[in-house]
Parts: C-alpha cells; structure tokens; sequence
C-alpha cells in the first residue's frame, strides 16, 4: 500500500423525501397526461435529484433534496435560453411540474442524452474529447445576464479555510459575472 494517498470519503446525503418510479408516474399522469403511458424506470440520483428514465426520449428529474428544488427553478429559467447558443446538447427542461401528491418540490421533464463514461467507451479520442469540452466551457463562461441567479458555492475564487467566505461576483480579470457549470471548477 506504499504510495497510495489516504482519501475521506465523500459520502453522499441522505435523500430528505422519498421519490419512486410510481411517484413520477402519478405526477406525470395529473401534470403531463400525454407522458403517462410511457413506461418509466430508475436511471440513477445524485446528491441533489433522481433521474427515471420516461418512454425513450426523455428523463424525469425530481429533487430529492430542498437544495435540489431550489437548483430545478433556476434550471427550469434559465437552461431554455442557453441552450441554443452551446455546442453540445444539455438537459434542459422541456417540460416542467410542480409540488403534488406529497412530494414537495418542483421538477422538470428533460431529453434523454444517451452515451457511456468515457472510461467504458469502445474508442475514446481525447484530443477530440478535449476539444468538444473546451469549445463548450468556452461557449458557457460568456457574461451573464444582470438577473442570472449567484451562486454561494461555485464559481467563486479559492480561499485559504481560516478565512471568511467571500463571494466574489466576478472571476478574477472579469468585470461581470459569467456562467459556470455546477460540474466544473470556476474562476
């Protein structure tokens, strides 16, 4: 075990509601009847949301955290505009719900992006890889619009832990904010 460096573990939260493929089906069948005779599936969660897979074509994602609520009504305004301008496909809503049935946070109907990690892939080119995520970043990290929502946690610079967070409402060189992907590191 020579030179191998000792990691914590990064454990995700607990979920604080409970959201099941029966849920998604009851709300699509009161919100979005025209979906409801799609089959629907557990595709995967993450820290913030539950992904389930509806029909072929599109995913549901419901919150199943309060922060993630919070995160799907800045998705659900703002993903819609940028999408046209990025030159990779993202999830964007194309459709939207809201709190029913007990589960109490807004959530969004998105098109499935089918595709394998990198590290499956069959053929991987990095360098192409490389190039699809740099153009992207490129075509993201452009000047927000005044009403785009501030992030407290990203796309801020970084900070030695014994001092105060500050949240710096631009980039260093930068005189406006700019958008950043919640996946990546910002600044």
């Amino acid at each position: 075990m020579a030179g191998l460096i000792g990691m914590a573990a990064n454990r995700m939260p607990a979920a604080e509601v409970e959201v099941s493929a029966d849920l998604v089906r009851r709300l699509l069948a009161d919100q979005h009847p025209d979906l409801a005779r799609l089959p629907v599936e557990f595709l995967a969660n993450g820290w913030d949301n539950e992904l389930y897979r509806v029909g072929e074509g599109l995913v549901a994602r419901l919150p199943r955290r309060a922060i993630g609520g919070h995160i799907i009504k800045h998705e659900q305004r703002w993903l819609p505009a940028l999408a046209p301008r990025l030159p990779l496909p993202i999830p964007y809503p194309e459709r939207t719900g809201v709190a029913a049935h007990g589960y109490p946070y807004p959530w969004s109907v998105v098109p499935y992006l089918p595709g394998v990690p990198a590290a499956q892939a069959s053929s991987f080119d990095p360098a192409a890889a490389a190039a699809a995520v740099g153009g992207f970043l490129g075509a993201l990290h452009v000047p927000a619009p005044a009403d785009a929502p501030a992030n407290l946690v990203r796309g801020r610079r970084r900070r030695p832990a014994d001092r105060p967070a500050v949240l710096h409402d631009a980039p260093a060189g930068r005189s406006r904010p700019v958008w950043l992907s919640g996946h990546h590191g910002g600044a």
